[in-house]
């Protein structure tokens, strides 16, 4: 009871955030295979680097944040000129989930591009909603 009101998340809960079932999550929410495997590299990485559980920590944490590794610029326009209709897809369905523009969600992303903030606007947001997914 008291970890339910205060937030604390068992730590049983966190074996749900695997690669398996973060790459599943993005298939049923509409990532082409192209594009959630370009993003499951970034991940894989960062598992292979960091170990099972600081990657489901890390994970779980994410809370809307941009991942360290797409915080670079130029990483995040190749990635929107590879996949813009899928980019642009997930951004016109955030805005109508959130009711608020693109340019609003992304009010923090200064200093960027365009197609870097939509990038990073999709990814963290996703990511962010697969590990909330996971936990349940």
């Amino acid at each position: 009871m008291i970890k339910k009101i205060f937030g604390f998340k068992e730590r049983k809960s966190l074996e749900n955030i695997t690669l398996n079932n973060i790459q599943a999550k993005m298939y049923e929410i509409g990532f082409n295979k192209e594009f959630a495997e370009e993003i499951m590299i970034i991940l894989e990485k960062r598992f292979n680097k960091y170990g099972k559980k600081e990657f489901q920590e890390w994970f779980n944490g994410l809370h809307y944040r941009v991942q360290e590794e797409l915080k670079d610029e130029l990483l995040a326009t190749k990635i929107y000129e590879k996949h813009s209709l899928l980019i642009e897809e997930q951004v016109k369905e955030l805005e109508k989930e959130t009711k608020l523009p693109w340019e609003i969600q992304t009010e923090d992303l200064k200093n960027i591009n365009e197609k870097s903030k939509k990038v990073q606007l999709v990814i963290r947001d996703r990511l962010s909603g697969i590990a909330l997914d996971l936990l349940t």
